[in-house]
């Protein structure tokens, strides 16, 4: 887990700032019902370009970054460089293959279908 600095240093000759990147861990919710598991991580202003979601080991890992590509002297400055990170472990009961997901607006949504076998169904009852 990450752990945040003091990222903002001051030079006493010079107004300009120098700063590294900070790590923060997105807000996220989770949601479950019959057929998956519906992770809603906050990720503003991240592209799919900075956007890395994987699973590896039974973790499901986020990270992220985002930036603000303008070039020039900074007048103020609230939305600075990010890097997003947080890791979950996935119960074995997911069917990895078909996880999904998707970004719109800086929510990311990712889709952990169970495997079908464990979903819950219904048996037809035949009268004989």
């Amino acid at each position: 887990m990450a752990t945040e600095k003091n990222m903002v240093k001051r030079e006493e000759t010079t107004p300009e700032r120098i700063r590294e990147n900070r790590v923060v861990t997105p807000a996220v919710d989770i949601y479950e019902n019959n057929n998956e598991i519906l992770l809603i991580a906050d990720v503003p202003g991240v592209s799919t370009t900075g956007l890395n979601v994987h699973l590896e080991n039974g973790e499901l890992a986020i990270e992220a970054s985002r930036s603000s590509e303008l070039q020039g002297a900074v007048l103020v400055q609230g939305y600075e460089h990010l890097d997003f990170l947080r890791v979950f472990k996935v119960p074995n009961t997911i069917d990895a293959g078909k996880i999904s997901a998707e970004l719109k607006n800086g929510v990311l949504n990712i889709h952990l279908p169970k495997m079908e076998t464990l979903r819950p169904r219904r048996i037809e009852v035949k009268v004989v």
